[in-house]
């Protein structure tokens, strides 16, 4: 059967026309996978710069205030870099001395302090041997409203992380203060290990440095001078730990003395966690608007 002319620029017209709508769901095909991709960057990428940006904007917004300090001195806190002098602490026979390390960390943390109003009484600033007793005692006397032993672990199998001890009375306060600078150090990369009362192996006794300390009190042990992974993350972010140590402080602090303050700062980060979420909910629903709805297109008969 031989077609007219008609018939033929009909199924051409056709074939045309089905070309097209090949080509319209191509790039409908196309956008869609564009956007998917836009969209995942936007998780991926956008979510840590929004979290960059505005953790830049805090730390800016703390230097700003501790640079510009001039008011009367906030608290006293006291800071007992662990051992000393003869005695060296765990860790000689791995090419480095506690007393080193606790030392290096305190008089850090010491300047980090001071620079946040704090008055800061220490129980060495060199290396000398103080009685370990006589550490909590200074503190008593400087009137120390908190008390912080810096200290370094060591195991003979594969322990690593930060650990924390408290006075055998096991009080809330001193639990606070050692869980907030477990938490900051755990952000700097250690593992968060346990809080125990008393001794590592009497709930019912004290470390000499906290046994008469009237403050709350932590002796916190700063990762495992036998692992390499904590030395590491000790050596390399000395600053950063210390910085953590004392924003940890700081936090407690207000928390304990300066109720005011702290529910400023706690209103602050609600805040910025509810900026982020509504950036992040505005960039997604802007995203997912650029979208086209799916729709059947008609198909041409052959």
């Amino acid at each position: 059967m031989q077609l007219t002319d008609a018939e033929i620029r009909e199924i051409l017209l056709r074939q045309k026309q089905r070309k097209k709508l090949q080509q319209k769901r191509k790039r409908r095909r196309a956008l869609f996978f564009l956007l998917l991709m836009l969209i995942i960057l936007a998780i991926v990428i956008l979510k840590p710069a929004v979290l960059i940006s505005e953790k830049n904007e805090k730390q800016a917004r703390k230097t700003e205030r501790e640079a510009s300090y001039t008011g009367p001195p906030r608290g006293t806190v006291f800071i007992d870099p662990g051992h000393g002098g003869m005695d060296s602490g765990t860790g000689d026979e791995f090419g480095r001395y506690e007393k080193e390390d606790n030392l290096k960390l305190a008089l850090q943390l010491k300047n980090d302090l001071e620079a946040m109003g704090f008055t800061v009484g220490m129980s060495r600033t060199e290396d000398k041997q103080v009685d370990r007793t006589l550490r909590g005692q200074m503190a008593n006397d400087a009137g120390a409203q908190l008390f912080i032993s810096l200290h370094r672990n060591q195991a003979d199998t594969d322990g690593m992380g930060v650990e924390a001890f408290i006075p055998k009375r096991n009080d809330n306060n001193s639990r606070l203060l050692a869980n907030n600078i477990l938490n900051a150090l755990a952000k700097q990369g250690f593992e968060k290990r346990s809080i125990k009362s008393g001794t590592l192996n009497d709930p019912n006794s004290d470390y000499e440095e906290l046994a008469v300390v009237t403050m709350p009190a932590t002796l916190v042990e700063v990762g495992f001078v036998s692992s390499d992974m904590d030395n590491a993350l000790f050596d390399d972010n000395l600053s950063n730990n210390a910085k953590a140590i004392a924003n940890a402080i700081d936090q407690t602090f207000m928390t304990l003395y300066e109720p005011e303050k702290a529910a400023q700062a706690a209103e602050e980060q609600a805040y910025r966690d509810k900026l982020v979420k509504d950036i992040l909910y505005q960039t997604m629903k802007a995203i997912s608007g650029l979208i086209p709805a799916h729709s059947k297109e008609t198909e041409f008969p052959g």
